[in-house]
């Protein structure tokens, strides 16, 4: 570790902390709680808790998050049906003070891994018209499948946050902005941020947040709202940040939140840290002055095919929705879609393609929530199935010949094919393990 970095942060941490730094530094030597977000878009909270076979607790800040004090909560079957989310408690807990009335397009422009678009998205109604994006293509991935495993549907792209300003001016009634930060709140969790820490970062980094706040605010509708939120102690990245954009943009106030610190300078705002037994998070909730308006923007222009359209007619019961090919795959949502140009991972509900003039589905259009009871064929496992069929196992089933989502408790898990009274397991090769 740095020593000349450690005793930077030492120093920052007295001025940010005044007579609660001694309490601060206590407790940066005691061990880190780790937590889960309930996925209530899923299931209720009393069958996600029927299926929670490890020890957990509550938070006095929430309760839709709750702390756990095992390590197996990735091989639960609460985590493999998508029914948990592994989130800190702060990261879980800014989502949960916007209003979700009049919300018709929203947008968080530095998504990855997912957690916040999670959280607000088991909030949102449906129609929404949801879009999560991050400029690290690699990162995005990560939130394309955390999104799925959870059943959210949303699109997903990895462009620069430029583009959306150029293209959808003023469009979404939602913006959230969880931006690159300091990290000063997260080094309990890993030390190794002090390698890189220095005043001349955080100067940098404030620049960088200082742009991205100003390109979000191009994005927001009239009485849009802003959420804005880092994972630092550092007033130029939290605080003064946020009274210089309200400064430069004028029609911009705060909402203001509960107040839940003794160490904020900006009432109204939030900042967590380990005296709310918690790790490091800000967060400010902003708002644009007027009345939201409808603005027209351009759909994605939909598709025919015969072949994809069979395959939804033999496996689904919908009949109004609109389906969609990006390069070799096929989308299905049941509402219409902005157009954008590139860089998209996912655009509502991943069909699957064409191979060898046969479709083939995908996972993820069989673990969407939004199409929930509208699966022609449906096998519910049993306990011994179940595992068989995480591991990886066909399985010998007595029915006709299909494709059928198989759920455990009524919860979707996967799908497979059955032939001659031989389930094909179709659950992806990465996600399964030994029973």
């Amino acid at each position: 570790m740095n020593t000349k970095n450690k005793e930077l942060f030492l120093k920052n941490i007295n001025d940010y902390f005044g007579k609660y730094a001694d309490r601060y530094i206590e407790l940066m030597n005691e061990s880190v709680r780790s937590a889960f977000f309930l996925n209530e878009k899923k299931a209720s909270r009393d069958e996600i808790f029927e299926l929670i076979d490890f020890k957990y607790e509550g938070s006095s800040l929430t309760n839709k998050s709750f702390y756990y004090l095992d390590n197996s909560i990735g091989k639960s079957k609460a985590y493999e049906l998508g029914l948990i989310y592994p989130q800190d408690i702060e990261s879980s807990l800014p989502t949960t003070f916007i209003d979700t009335d009049n919300i018709r397009m929203a947008i968080d422009l530095c998504a990855a891994p997912g957690g916040k678009s999670i959280n607000i998205l088991n909030r949102l109604n449906d129609d929404v018209l949801y879009i999560a994006n991050d400029i690290n293509y690699k990162r995005a991935l990560i939130l394309k499948n955390n999104l799925e495993r959870l059943g959210l549907d949303a699109i997903v792209t990895s462009n620069k946050i430029e583009y959306y300003r150029d293209n959808f001016k003023g469009l979404f009634d939602l913006v959230i902005l969880d931006v690159p930060c300091s990290g000063e709140g997260m080094i309990r969790k890993y030390p190794e941020i002090l390698d890189e820490y220095s005043d001349e970062n955080i100067d940098a980094l404030s620049y960088k947040q200082e742009i991205l706040l100003d390109e979000a605010y191009e994005l927001l509708n009239e009485g849009g709202k802003l959420l804005y939120s880092t994972c630092t102690y550092a007033y130029k990245e939290d605080e003064d940040q946020i009274i210089k954009f309200l400064n430069k943009h004028q029609d911009m106030k705060l909402i203001e939140l509960p107040k839940l610190d003794n160490i904020n300078k900006l009432n109204g705002t939030i900042k967590l840290s380990p005296l709310n037994d918690t790790e490091g998070q800000f967060m400010a909730l902003l708002i644009k002055d007027g009345h939201p308006s409808i603005k027209e923007y351009k759909y994605y222009k939909q598709i025919k095919n015969d072949l994809v359209k069979k395959f939804i007619k033999d496996n689904l019961i919908i009949d109004d929705y609109y389906l969609y090919n990006i390069k070799d795959d096929y989308y299905l949502s049941l509402k219409p879609l902005i157009k954008i140009d590139y860089n998209i991972l996912n655009y509502g509900i991943y069909l699957g393609q064409i191979k060898n003039n046969r479709f083939e589905p995908a996972h993820n259009l069989y673990r969407s929530n939004s199409l929930k009871g509208k699966y022609k064929y449906v096998y519910e496992l049993n306990l011994k199935e179940y595992d068989d069929f995480i591991s990886g196992k066909e399985l010998k089933i007595s029915d006709d010949d299909n494709y059928y989502l198989l759920t455990y408790k009524n919860h979707s898990l996967g799908f497979g094919k059955l032939s001659k009274g031989i389930l094909k397991n179709k659950y992806p090769k990465g996600l399964r393990r030994v029973v």
